[in-house]
């Protein structure tokens, strides 16, 4: 017993501390839910009371801790703070927690190490660092996402573009301090000669497309959305969605110049890449798979049915999405969003139907982006043995796997 206890503390360590620096990061998402949807800072002035504008103390600024204490209410005035502080708090505790448990807690040998455990425990925490931190500032992007997506309809691009550049950087970095030829599969796949191309020629050909958003040679689309909104509501009836996909697809046009330029380099390439370009690649090429599935569909069904059938919030967050887990777990967790917005669709009517007179509340897609990404992050090996269930010889294999 004395042993199995010793075996344990490490573990029981490391998920305290994930889960008390969640809490700490649920906290500040409260702020940021709260404060971007308005155009605020999120960093000035200090948190204070709504009512009567006191500025909060540091134990009553502590995670979970410090509304447990209160009460749920403000030390002055005692006005009532909304349970939805706490909640947020527990639960990106428990989503931080959760995916420590998945990489360095579970069994790498068993049904759930299936989820990139191996690759993990095989280096230890500290070795893997950067990629543990880009999967959870993704999760933590997901949540506040879906905060401002529910309250405002939109998702903030601050929101998305902070991991990006984290899985960018950290993918980078990981690619560095991993010893080439072991600890294979990495949790996302490797990139090849073609992708890593793809990767720059897509990346080039964005920072075109911003150049030429900021000289004024392209305009942004759906600039004059906001004549069409009505006193206090947040989505407007637009009738020019057709124009506007235009405009996007000028903008698009360098970006697939760049991608097709980069598959035309990378397959005349002959001699392998160097890790870190593998990982680097992954990274860049994950953003593209990610945010180029969106994209098509935002324009393709704009066009048919003449109105903005999907928020720019939506490819950003699936860009983020294929920048820290690599090109498949996108594609996985799009192909898994809709079955939750149709489960959404039945429990609000089921809902609507044992509560007379309540009115049908309807959300946006992103939070059924973010929910279907957290599924394919922390139960990875129940999506895989679903999708060889339902697509039978397509889907094989029970992780990521590197790319030769």
């Amino acid at each position: 017993m004395h042993d199995f206890f010793l075996q344990w503390i490490p573990s029981l360590l490391g998920l305290g501390f994930t889960a008390a620096f969640g809490a700490c990061v649920g906290s500040f998402i409260n702020v940021v839910a709260l404060r971007l949807p308005q155009g605020m800072s999120v960093v000035s002035p200090p948190s204070r009371c709504t009512v009567c504008g006191r500025r909060l103390t540091w134990h009553e600024n502590l995670p979970i801790i410090g509304w447990i204490a209160a009460r749920g209410r403000c030390w002055s005035c005692g006005t009532h703070i909304s349970v939805r502080y706490l909640a947020v708090e527990v639960a990106v505790a428990l989503l931080f927690a959760g995916y420590f448990a998945v990489a360095f807690v579970v069994d790498p040998h068993g049904w759930w190490g299936r989820g990139g455990a191996g690759w993990f425990q095989g280096q230890g925490f500290m070795e893997t660092l950067p990629a543990y931190a880009a999967v959870a500032t993704l999760l933590a992007a997901l949540f506040a996402a879906t905060l401002t997506d529910l309250t405002s309809f939109s998702i903030p691009l601050s929101v998305t573009l902070v991991p990006t550049l984290v899985g960018l950087i950290a993918w980078t970095i990981q690619g560095t301090i991993t010893e080439p030829g072991r600890f294979h599969p990495w949790p996302i796949p490797l990139a090849n000669a073609t992708q890593f191309w793809i990767a720059v020629g897509g990346g080039t050909g964005i920072l075109c497309s911003l150049l030429m958003l900021r000289f004024g040679i392209v305009t942004r689309s759906f600039g004059d959305y906001h004549e069409y909104l009505k006193d206090g509501e947040v989505l407007a009836e637009y009738p020019h969605a057709r124009r506007e996909m235009r405009r996007e697809l000028v903008f698009l046009t360098p970006i697939v110049v760049g991608i097709v330029a980069g598959l035309v380099i990378g397959q005349q390439q002959t001699s392998p890449l160097a890790q870190v370009w593998q990982s680097l690649g992954a990274a860049g090429f994950g953003y593209l798979v990610g945010a180029g599935i969106m994209w098509g569909v935002r324009v393709l069904a704009s066009i048919a049915k003449g109105v903005e059938a999907m928020g720019m919030g939506d490819v950003h967050l699936m860009g983020a999405a294929g920048a820290v887990l690599g090109w498949i777990d996108p594609v996985i967790a799009f192909f898994i969003a809709p079955f939750f917005g149709l489960a959404w669709v039945a429990l609000a009517g089921v809902w609507g139907a044992i509560s007379a007179g309540t009115t049908r509340r309807e959300i946006p897609y992103g939070p059924h982006l973010a929910l279907a990404i957290v599924v394919v992050v922390l139960a990875r090996p129940a999506v895989m043995d679903v999708g060889r269930l339902l697509f039978p010889g397509v889907i094989s294999g029970g992780g990521q796997s590197s790319a030769p």
